[in-house]
């Protein structure tokens, strides 16, 4: 079984949002499980960058939605973890969204996953992004024309 998640792609004066996760030394995007209250998952995407950057409705703007889901697999550490029991992984549907300024993120009234964020090129995030989902990530990247590979 697969956890329904949403994932963001977020853009920024022509760069990339990296978020780095303060329960481990990893870079990833915001993400999110997509919760039964949820009334759509553009809902769960809006809801889950509000959390996790303590930005506002408007201050961002959904721009694409995938047209695929997209599945990875927990690796052990992760499948111990109550949260998660009963899933292989997660099922993914991604978004790329504009997000006005960087200074509309606050942290510090977010849901503290992030401890901090940067803005990067496409190349240099792939580069440092969370390895068991970076195929996920790189192939949402494909779809958008980001990278040729």
């Amino acid at each position: 079984m697969f956890r329904e998640n949403v994932a963001a792609l977020i853009k920024c004066n022509n760069k990339f949002l990296a978020c780095n996760r303060t329960d481990h030394n990893m870079w990833q995007n915001v993400q999110g499980g997509v919760e039964k209250f949820d009334k759509s998952l553009r809902h769960a995407i809006i809801r889950e960058t509000i959390e996790e950057l303590g930005v506002k409705e408007e201050d961002f703007k959904i721009i694409y939605q995938s047209k695929f889901w997209r599945r990875y697999y927990f690796p052990k550490e992760i499948l111990k973890r109550d949260r998660f029991k009963g899933n292989l992984g997660q099922e993914q549907m991604w978004f790329l969204i504009e997000l006005n300024d960087i200074k509309s993120i606050h942290l510090e009234k977010s849901s503290g996953e992030f401890q901090k964020v940067k803005l990067l090129n496409i190349g240099e995030f792939l580069n440092i992004y969370s390895e068991w989902k970076l195929a996920s990530f790189y192939d949402f990247c494909r779809e958008i024309n980001l990278i040729k590979e």
